[in-house]
């Protein structure tokens, strides 16, 4: 094992976001709301809230939540003291739109998923974000 002294370890908790799957994407605005702050009062710095997809994850492919990624995001985001917000975005489901949407609901971070063979579709989307600085 690697000798630690000296890192830090910062937390990034996704389980408002993959939660979503075991859900069906079907958690209330009430429950993100309740377990967002709950996280953010035992000190988690960073929570992943979208559809279990990602922004745009709502469709027939991928399954309709309870409440749109803007809903989420509109709930959760005032009511945080110190915990900052990110989203998932997943090229080809996600779209730059939605990417300003976050941002401009007031979400921190954006993490862009792709797969190595499909590298070329998410520049436009990493340069957005850094653009936006994200």
């Amino acid at each position: 094992m690697s000798d630690l002294k000296g890192k830090r370890v910062r937390l990034h908790d996704m389980c408002l976001r993959d939660g979503m799957h075991a859900k069906q994407h079907q958690i209330s605005v009430e429950q993100m709301v309740k377990i967002a702050c709950a996280l953010d009062a035992a000190g988690v710095p960073l929570i992943e809230i979208t559809h279990g997809d990602g922004l745009g994850g709502a469709s027939v492919n991928y399954g309709f939540p309870a409440h749109t990624d803007s809903e989420y995001l509109s709930a959760v985001i005032p009511k945080l003291e110190q915990a900052k917000v990110s989203a998932l975005l997943l090229p080809g489901i996600g779209t730059v739109d939605e990417l300003r949407m976050a941002k401009d609901l007031g979400v921190s971070t954006i993490r862009v998923a792709t797969h190595c063979t499909e590298a070329d579709v998410s520049e436009q989307h990493i340069g957005l974000s850094a653009k936006l600085g994200l």
